[in-house]
Formats: C-alpha cells, sequence, structure tokens
C-alpha cells in the first residue's frame, strides 16, 4: 500500500516546496529582503570593496593587506604599509570579488552607506556622502556640510580610516623592530624594550616625565625621490591599496586616532601627545587634562581604575578627528575643540614636526605598553584631485545624493560628472 502512495506524496511535496518557493519570492518582492551580487571591476572603493587585488602577507612583519593587482608588478613590488618591506607577488592568484547588496525600496538613505547604481548607462558603487538638498564642500582634506565642519565620530572614523601601523606585527628582520620605530630622549632610563617585543616603564619612584617617541616611516610605494625602508616622514594622504600610482602631491594627513593597550602594575601619570596636543591622565586622581599649545583645553575626572596585584588592563583611544582631540577610556568618552596644525608653506619644515605624531611619557610606576595602533583619516579632495576648496554646484535637485568613492586619489565619481544620483537609479545597498 505504501508503495502504491508513494508518486502522491512525491507531488504533494513538490507542491509544498513550490509553494514556498513562492511565498519566498513573494516575501522577498514586498518585504525589501532581496539580496544580489555585484561584482566590483574597478578599484574606486579601496579595501571598502575592493577591485581586482592581490591579498597579501607581508614575509617579514605578517600583516595582511590588499593591492590593486594592476598597480603592482615584478619590477614594482607590493610594499607592506606596516614595516615597509617590498613582498613579492609570485604565486599569487588575481582575486575577483562580489559584493552583497539588498535592494532598496522604501528605508531612508543614510551618510556613508555603500550604494550600487547606474549612471550614464553603467553600473557603479560609491559612499553616500552628501544628503539631499545638503550643500557640500571639501578643503584641505576636510568635509563641510551647509557651510558647516562635518565632526565624525569614532564610530564613524573607524568606517572610514586606513591603518598605518600596528605594533602586533613586528619584522622579523631586527634592523626593522621597534627599536627602530620608537626612541627614548636622552638619558631616560624608566624606558625598556622586553623579551616579550613590548615597551616596558619601571620606576617606582617619582621621576620627570619620560618620553617614548614613535617615528612614523615612508613606506610609499613610488615615492620620488625613491627612500630608503626606515625612513623617516609624516603622515600622507596615501593609501596602500593604491601602488605605485602617479600623483602630483601628497598631502599632510594630520587627523588620525591612536589605540594603546596598557598593562599597569602600579599607576603613575601618562602622557600622550598626538602632534601639539598632549592629553595627562593622572591614575592616582583619576583626572584627565587635554592641553594645546600650553593652555588646558580641557580638565575633567575619569571613572576610577581598579588595581590588580597581577596588573589592570587599560585600553586607551585618543585622536585628531576634525578640529576634535577625541578620548575614549572604558565607557567614558571626550571630545575636545583644538586648533588644526596649518601649514606654512615650506615642505620640508612642515613635515618636520610631522615625523613624531605620537609620544607616550610616564613619571613612575610600573606597566607595559602592549599593543600600539595608528590609523589616520580619510583625506577628502576635490573634482581635480588636488586639496583646494571645492564646492560641490552639480546639477542636482533636492532629491539627489552625492555619491563619491573611498580610494579619493583614483575615483571618478559625482566630483567630476557634476551631477547628483537619484534614488531611481539606485540599484542596492551595500550588506556588512
Amino acid at each position: 500500500m505504501s508503495h502504491q502512495n508513494r508518486p502522491f506524496v512525491y507531488l504533494v511535496a513538490s507542491g509544498i516546496l513550490l509553494a514556498g518557493a513562492c511565498i519566498g519570492w513573494w516575501l522577498g518582492q514586498y518585504t525589501g529582503n532581496r539580496l544580489f551580487h555585484a561584482p566590483v571591476v574597478s578599484s574606486s572603493m579601496a579595501n571598502a570593496v575592493p577591485g581586482p587585488h592581490f591579498a597579501i602577507e607581508c614575509y617579514d612583519c605578517q600583516i595582511p593587506f590588499l593591492v590593486d593587482a594592476d598597480t603592482v608588478s615584478e619590477s614594482n613590488l607590493p610594499i607592506c604599509f606596516n614595516c615597509g618591506a617590498p613582498n613579492s607577488i609570485d604565486d599569487l592568484v588575481t582575486r575577483l570579488p562580489q559584493t552583497t547588496f539588498q535592494v532598496i525600496d522604501e528605508e531612508i538613505l543614510t551618510r556613508w552607506q555603500r550604494v550600487v547604481f547606474e549612471y550614464d548607462g553603467q553600473q557603479y558603487i560609491k559612499r553616500v556622502v552628501g544628503l539631499p538638498g545638503e550643500k557640500i564642500a571639501m578643503e584641505q582634506g576636510e568635509l563641510f556640510v551647509d557651510g558647516q565642519l562635518y565632526q565624525k565620530s569614532l564610530a564613524e572614523f573607524d568606517l572610514l580610516s586606513t591603518v598605518l601601523f600596528d605594533s602586533r606585527y613586528q619584522p622579523l628582520d631586527s634592523s626593522f623592530n621597534l627599536l627602530r620605530r620608537f626612541g627614548v630622549r636622552g638619558d631616560d632610563q624608566g624606558w625598556i624594550f622586553t623579551t616579550e617585543k613590548v615597551f616596558a616603564f619601571d620606576a617606582p619612584q617619582k621621576t620627570r616625565p619620560q618620553w617614548l617617541d614613535f617615528h612614523h616611516w615612508n613606506v610609499v610605494a613610488g615615492y620620488v625621490p625613491r627612500v630608503e625602508r626606515g625612513t623617516d616622514a609624516a603622515i600622507f594622504d596615501y593609501l596602500p591599496y593604491n601602488q605605485y600610482i602617479a600623483r602630483s602631491q601628497l598631502n599632510f594627513v594630520d587627523d588620525f586616532v591612536v589605540d594603546l593597550d596598557f598593562r599597569i602594575y602600579e599607576p603613575g601619570v601618562i602622557r600622550i601627545r598626538l602632534l601639539d596636543v598632549e592629553l595627562e591622565l593622572d591614575c592616582h586622581q583619576f583626572t584627565l587634562q587635554v592641553f594645546q599649545s600650553h593652555f588646558v583645553r580641557h580638565s575633567t575626572s575619569f571613572t576610577p581604575l581598579k588595581w590588580h596585584k597581577l596588573g589592570s588592563e587599560m585600553k586607551l583611544r585618543v585622536g585628531r578627528i576634525d578640529s576634535q582631540f577625541v578620548v575614549e577610556l572604558g565607557s567614558d568618552q571626550w571630545a575636545v575643540p583644538i586648533e588644526s596644525l596649518g601649514l606654512t608653506g615650506n615642505f620640508g619644515a612642515d613635515e618636520l614636526v610631522r615625523k613624531m605624531p605620537l609620544s607616550v611619557a610616564v613619571d613612575e610606576g610600573i606597566l607595559d605598553l602592549n599593543r600600539v595602533r595608528l590609523a589616520r583619516d580619510v583625506f577628502w579632495l576635490g573634482a581635480d584631485y588636488s586639496a583646494d576648496r571645492w564646492e560641490f554646484r552639480g546639477g542636482s535637485g533636492d532629491k539627489d545624493y552625492l555619491l563619491i568613492g573611498d580610494n579619493q586619489p583614483v575615483s571618478r565619481d559625482c566630483r567630476q560628472w557634476g551631477v547628483g544620483i537619484g534614488r531611481e537609479a539606485m540599484l542596492g545597498v551595500g550588506v556588512d
């Protein structure tokens, strides 16, 4: 009997599957949950949505990074952004990625979302920078919305930033270890470089502030004139994803964030200096002060830390973002207005004051500095790819969006087209 009813069972099961598929399709049509894959054919979004690229793990420091496959070769080897080592591309296969998007229905688009859209018969992937009705301008790397400097949060910074250095990835070649990147001033003997390859401070009795200085290296592939590995430089608006591309000028970037991981055994006073702004953390009184040009910009207290005999972890984020000095310590966060460092017009002099973007000082106590990570902010460029003031004067209406690629020096987008993009041309929004 069961054998005779098997075709009927198969028919019912097939009907159920078909009905389920139809219901799923119908729900997808009306709930906006439809997903699709969009091929990425250019490098205009860099790491956020990489085009054809090589995925590399540096042979010397082991940090992973991506490079545009069209900009490197056996004669122009990719340079590691972290340690400056040239890396071979032998046996590497060009990756041709796709990225996932969700069909746009009625949801409101927000700034910084990635969208795929059609323009002039082609499909593009860019980021929402300007919303309908806004007046957008860019000058010296900054973004202005309706005449006001746009000030990003730390979360927005993380979305758009470029990592420049991470001390967890240290070169095997001892000629380029952390002792080459950090310097101790004068006869300051409190700082030592341990066998665990971290910096430690040990001065049980109170002394003066003893400084540990970080030197940024020039890792720009194709820099003219050529520089040797380990040469000090300022932070430029260079994207490691772009290797050996021709640019008429690199711009100084003074907006960056540093992540510092401490393990504190005996507390003291910790000072962090980012270019011309200094943060003081008194771990006895649990007070915080921000100085610029010897003037106190901000003074407050922070949540007391609990000290443990085996050491207490303290994760600290400090940064310069959009004319603000930002501090994040545990659940506490502050944003203090600061003045920009400015340019004199003398390249050598302007670079000299920027070659040492970070310094750390302690006056007493025992602690380990286990990690230093530095990332720079996005540096906005105008339609001619310069830092000169640029205002969007396109024929966009009140319902159009300004869409721009993350890879500022190479992306062609609304800046060059001179028009905004309407909602009707957008096919989907990026799925993280």
